[in-house]
């Protein structure tokens, strides 16, 4: 089996995007996917891919799985949720012909899980997926889980939490996809409280996760939409003049019009100097440890001034917002892309829609852009 579990520091910047991406890529694959959709907050994966409120599913398809904790019984607080609606769903992306993956979420979306009781959700999952593809009549091969998590809420830092990922998951491959935001790596280099949890978490799933010498199991996904503030809204420009008159935070981040030969390719968005990155010379799993040494060495280079900017006496203007990260990650990446770093540098203003409920066949639509075919080619 294999597991694909997407977090992040904070909510917005693409979880439920890259949930999607990743479910595109395993149905291209005909490797047919469940995806199972955590996030409290907004519930968008599983609203999306069944194509309406994921809580009133078809009869027809509907299948209840009773998730035990038992752990959670001995709790004053009882955490984690009883039940795991799953729904056959279909995607239409080669034409008439449907496509069948299977969606599921929680009966009660707001209940929480802690480390533990995330192992267990994960193996009740597995036990429970015989029933599922005798019932639904498919071969799944695949799960895929979009939390409203930080890795280190659900992976803990001290190894007595990992025996069932070494038991009853030890012959799974467990992918923990990571999405970078612009102001991680300053909390980090500043040692703010609870950077050295972190730390120990990333060694713990690295340490009890990695499964063979080509398994990347700590995954760090960088996109333009975690590289600006929430507040700015992308929009493509004529000129770079138009873009950083409007929006000031693009001066930092700019973003070149893409030209392509269909109508919604030619509004893509490119981060300049990102999209230089897909063509760098893919290298060996990093480890997280080594991952933020690499940044910890850009960024210092980066705040040594160059001779021009001794002699005009300038300061370094991308001391605002985003401006710093991206150019620390571009100069972290100029001779080599570890395996496990995937920068998306494409983006389309049609994306900020893309948590539309009502959209229709997002796996599809989503195909048709440049970001799916740039994640395809990272991945390769």
């Amino acid at each position: 089996m294999e597991w694909h579990i997407i977090t992040s520091s904070k909510g917005g910047v693409g979880k439920t995007l890259l949930t999607l991406l990743l479910t595109a890529r395993h149905l291209e694959l005909d490797q047919t996917p469940l995806v199972i959709d955590l996030n409290a907050m907004n519930a968008d994966s599983g609203a999306l891919l069944v194509e309406g409120v994921p809580q009133v599913p078809d009869p027809k398809y509907e299948l209840s799985i009773t998730i035990e904790h038992p752990r959670a019984a001995e709790e004053t607080e009882q955490l984690g949720s009883e039940n795991i609606i799953v729904q056959r769903a279909n995607s239409f992306y080669r034409g008439k012909e449907p496509i069948p993956y299977a969606v599921g979420w929680p009966s009660n979306p707001y209940n929480l899980y802690r480390p533990s009781l995330f192992a267990d959700f994960l193996c009740t999952i597995k036990g429970n997926l015989g029933r599922i593809q005798k019932e639904m009549g498919l071969e799944i091969k695949t799960v895929i889980i979009d939390t409203n998590y930080h890795f280190c809420n659900i992976f803990s830092q001290h190894k007595g939490y990992y025996k069932r990922y070494n038991d009853e998951l030890k012959d799974d491959t467990i992918t923990c996809w990571f999405l970078w935001v612009y102001r991680q790596l300053e909390n980090l280099l500043d040692k703010k409280v609870g950077s050295d949890k972190l730390y120990k978490s990333a060694n713990m799933i690295e340490t009890h996760l990695k499964r063979d010498d080509n398994h990347a199991c700590l995954m760090h996904v960088i996109t333009p939409v975690s590289l600006i503030s929430s507040q700015v809204v992308v929009q493509p420009q004529k000129t770079k003049e138009d873009t950083t008159e409007r929006w000031p935070i693009l001066s930092l981040l700019f973003t070149s019009e893409k030209k392509g030969k269909e109508q919604k390719r030619k509004q893509e968005l490119v981060v300049e100097g990102l999209d230089k990155i897909e063509k760098v010379e893919k290298g060996n799993y990093k480890s997280f440890m080594d991952w933020i040494t690499d940044l910890a060495n850009a960024h210092t280079v980066l705040q040594v001034p160059s001779d021009e900017q001794k002699k005009d006496g300038k300061k370094d203007e991308d001391k605002l917002e985003g401006g710093v990260f991206l150019k620390t990650l571009i100069k972290a990446l100029e001779d080599e892309r570890p395996m496990n770093v995937i920068p998306l540098w494409d983006y389309h203003p049609n994306l900020q829609r893309y948590t539309d409920k009502y959209a229709k066949d997002p796996l599809a639509n989503l195909m048709k852009y440049e970001i799916y075919e740039s994640l395809k080619k990272l991945l390769q």
